[in-house]
């Protein structure tokens, strides 16, 4: 049996796959709307810095989309709401309208968003986690990195890869129960597993199953291979000389 392990690990990069005609826009979206970094666009390829992560965006066949979330300091959400109220549509909650999100569990606060490709973006900050000090109007400099990006398969069987391979446990959730999402890693740093056709928040929409690629640091080096193409793969952080 893998014992499950605490040690600092982060998002270093991830790709996402877009319809072709979708990725000059993300890259308007992400550089000009949100203000965050380009470190390569063209074409049929756009890649962003934020915090300690890289992501970006390939062009790919069909239509992708998917769920993943920035990490906001846990003292800077009001201002990030703010922020992010001036530039795109915030999602409400269907049922009340409120736009922010409370998880109380968490300890943590979050807003949605859709992106071009029609993925469903989030602002997540956990109380206590990045916690900055700073005032005034929120930057986009601030974000620390994606803090969660859903994987959609099959939850039971890469949750044990997952910890077979990386020794990262399920620390919240589940992934046994058929509605249930499995929480992977450890809090602001999450995998997100969900099977497909289970509705995301806020909107509801069914969750499918995209290719793929996401490199985590601070794990054992391996790769767990994805059913729907690519793979999640683990980066050791360097040992202190």
């Amino acid at each position: 049996m893998v014992e499950s392990k605490v040690m600092p690990i982060s998002f270093r990069h991830v790709l996402f796959e877009a319809a072709p005609a979708v990725v000059p826009e993300l890259a308007a979206f992400y550089g000009s709307t949100l203000g965050l970094r380009h470190i390569h666009s063209c074409a049929d390829n756009v890649a962003v810095a934020v915090g300690e992560t890289t992501f970006e965006f390939r062009a790919g066949r069909g239509h992708p989309f998917y769920h993943f979330a920035f990490l906001v300091p846990g003292d800077r959400f009001h201002a990030a709401h703010r922020w992010a109220a001036d530039r795109v549509a915030v999602l409400p909650d269907e049922d009340t309208g409120d736009e922010v999100f409370d998880f109380e569990h968490w300890d943590a606060q979050a807003l949605y968003f859709h992106d071009p490709a029609g993925s469903i973006g989030e602002l997540i900050a956990h109380r206590g986690i990045g916690e900055s000090g700073a005032t005034g109007r929120f930057h986009p400099d601030e974000l620390l990195g994606l803090s969660e990006v859903g994987i959609v398969g099959d939850p039971p069987l890469l949750a044990d890869a997952l910890l077979e391979t990386f020794a990262l446990p399920v620390w919240s959730g589940s992934v046994t129960e058929e509605r249930g999402l499995g929480f992977i890693g450890e809090k602001a740093r999450t995998l997100i597993l969900s099977r497909a056709g289970r509705p995301w928040l806020p909107t509801g929409r069914p969750a499918e199953a995209h290719p793929l690629e996401v490199v985590f640091a601070g794990v054992e080096a391996g790769d767990v291979q994805l059913g729907s193409g690519g793979f999640v793969r683990g980066v050791p952080l360097p040992h202190p000389s």
